[in-house]
């Protein structure tokens, strides 16, 4: 009997590729950057979901083979379809049936299971793949990258699994309690969010993030041989739940104030997704010997009810954040849940180890990890300009995603680099949500300037605001702002020195409520530019603002002592479709602002803009 699934391992890598369009999709291009009901969102969302239910009914009419291997054609197809395409509506829906194919392929393979343990450890197997793959591409996906070299290895792959799904085993009796199939999709949300989300770990402090994505990666790699043995590995199934559990509790309590900086994922956390991953791998493989009466029928419907779980689950956690609702226990119930399901596992009957298999593939997969410098792309040399002035750009950069849908990162790096500043205020950084795709936006825009990076999260530790520089920095510290909008707001002031003089830049995101009828975040930044100004330093508050000029939160700032730094230039449309102007750069009475740009490109749904400051 085989040790493991190779058509499972290969098909969880093509579903995680789709899943990591499908989302973001769901936000950019459904959700239009909040202009969409959130109701409209998730029913469109869920319906994919639910439409895997049917593969049961389906398969009293089409044996459940066929219908794993048509899902997972359907896959296949649509998996290369997303290469082609370029956004729009042709990727919305491209992911969207990749998405169905792959939820199809996996309840009809749960259908026709010959032996559980091998169908885990490839499910395993596939989440470890799929780690290593994502951190080697520094998190751009294939899928995200033009030209002819990313087709060799999706050609490569879409092969290999097409090979395997041909080949797959056929129908017969499993050997464990149908419901342990609900444990497949809250596993995967665990991993993306959390256990093998390597930029989660590059978002930590104190870790270079080449080496936390190695940790990661390794750690990923190395758990399917937890997997494939669970009782020698791990002995009882209360040790691996144990563990799940209390990852995820150090992911809801994670956050510490590092450097003067509040909400920071503290170092400690990356051998807390360590321990997630090895525990979760082996809560999978102690899954296969779960007792219970077993019928395909109930396996199938538990694998499409647990890919539901996922769905509703992963809107619970990130949706929370438009509502202000809390949403850490979502890991925390997903974890209970996992263990509830394979608390009573029984000693498995015989376990298959491939322990020096997975260490050569650990090996590999870290190297390929480390290699990564060695051929980035950072873009051509550039220099911030030279005239006298200090050059500042702000970009809210919609955690990576252009107008279109598309990745947009890299496209982001060359428009900024266009601007030549000597300081960027970013808004909107995303670091690691599953949401968007699991990547980390700061470091790949700050790797690609040549800039240092600031960091200071918002809604938590891996979506916030950052500023870069190539100034010497000089203090940093960050305040949270009032609750008011989504996703939280604070205000980061980074004492910068430039031509010998001592200057702050507050970088920010207002989330005010609705037609700011509380001003508390307004003067909250007001009152933090003024005591920014005692001793002498000259101040700039730049950023998305989400106000407009004249209205009541701008006069708040004007009374403060700040000036618009864009004045003789307004107006001045900050978003590509619309004259909303709503990111500004405002400065003490010593700063004068000239040269403003504002290019009009796609990139985000805001423009990038810039100024060059001068002494009065």
């Amino acid at each position: 009997m085989s040790r493991i699934r190779w058509d499972v391992l290969l098909g969880v890598v093509v579903l995680a590729d789709v899943l990591h369009v499908f989302l973001p999709s769901l936000i950019t291009l459904v959700g239009s950057a909040g202009s969409t009901p959130a109701e409209v969102m998730g029913a469109y969302a869920l319906s994919w979901f639910v439409a895997a239910f049917l593969t049961v009914p389906l398969a009293r009419v089409v044996p459940a083979g066929r219908l794993a291997v048509g899902g997972g054609a359907l896959m296949v197809v649509a998996r290369v379809v997303l290469q082609a395409a370029d956004g729009g509506d042709p990727q919305l829906y491209a992911a969207s049936a990749g998405l169905l194919g792959g939820l199809v392929w996996l309840t009809a393979t749960a259908m026709t299971v010959r032996d559980t343990a091998p169908m885990m450890t490839g499910f395993a197997g596939g989440l470890a793949a799929a780690t290593a793959l994502h951190a080697a591409v520094e998190g751009i996906d294939l899928v995200w990258r033009t030209g002819l070299v990313p087709w060799i290895p999706v050609v490569a792959y879409l092969g290999l699994f097409a090979f395997a799904l041909a080949g797959r085993p056929g129908e017969s009796e499993g050997g464990a309690a149908p419901r342990i199939w609900l444990a497949a999709g809250p596993a995967f949300l665990l991993w993306g969010m959390w256990t093998g989300n390597a930029a989660h770990a590059q978002a930590s402090a104190g870790w270079p993030g080449g080496v936390a994505a190695a940790v990661v990666t390794a750690a990923a790699v190395l758990s399917v041989a937890v997997a494939a043995r669970p009782r020698f590995w791990t002995r009882h199934p209360l040790v691996p739940t144990a563990g799940l559990v209390l990852s995820v509790l150090g992911f809801a309590a994670g956050r510490a104030t590092v450097d003067g900086v509040h909400g920071v994922s503290p170092a400690w956390t990356v051998a807390a997704q360590v321990l997630g991953q090895v525990a979760l791998a082996g809560c999978l493989g102690w899954a296969a010997s779960v007792p219970g009466p077993d019928r395909p029928g109930r396996r199938g419907a538990a694998m499409a009810g647990g890919w539901l779980l996922f769905v509703v689950l992963m809107f619970a956690y990130y949706s929370a954040y438009d509502l202000g609702t809390p949403n850490r226990w979502v890991p925390v119930v997903t974890a209970l849940g996992m263990a509830a399901l394979i608390v009573r596992a029984t000693r498995p009957e015989r376990e298959q180890g491939f322990e020096r298999w997975v260490a050569g593939a650990a090996v590999i997969a870290v190297l390929a990890v480390a290699a990564v410098p060695l051929w980035r792309d950072t873009g051509p040399d550039w220099r911030p300009v030279d005239d006298g002035g200090l050059r500042l750009a702000a970009y809210n950069v919609r955690m990576g995603y252009g107008m279109d849908g598309t990745m947009t990162v890299t496209r982001q790096a060359d428009a900024l680099r266009a601007l030549r500043p000597h300081v960027v205020v970013l808004s909107e950084v995303d670091r690691a949500w599953l949401l968007n795709g699991g990547r980390d936006s700061l470091r790949l825009l700050s790797e690609r300037l040549g800039l240092r990076a600031v960091w200071a999260p918002a809604a938590d530790e891996v979506w916030g605001d950052a500023l870069l520089t190539d100034l010497p920095v000089t203090s940093v510290r960050n305040v949270p702002l009032a609750e008011g909008g989504p996703t939280g707001a604070q205000a980061l002031a980074v004492g910068l020195r430039w031509q010998g003089r001592d200057i702050t830049v507050i970088a920010t995101h207002t989330q005010p409520p609705s037609d700011w009828s509380d001003l508390r975040q307004a003067e909250q930044l007001g009152a933090l530019a003024r005591d920014s100004a005692r001793d002498g330093r000259q101040v700039v508050l730049a950023g998305d603002l989400n106000l407009e000029p004249g209205s009541r939160p701008w006069d708040v700032l004007m009374r403060a002592g700040l000036t618009d730094a864009l004045a003789p230039s307004r107006p001045f449309p900050t978003t590509p479709d619309s004259a909303e102007q709503i990111d500004h750069v405002l400065v003490t009475s010593g700063l004068v602002g000239r040269d403003a740009a504002n290019p009009g490109v796609r990139h985000s749904d805001h423009r990038p803009i810039s100024v060059t400051l001068t002494p009065r």
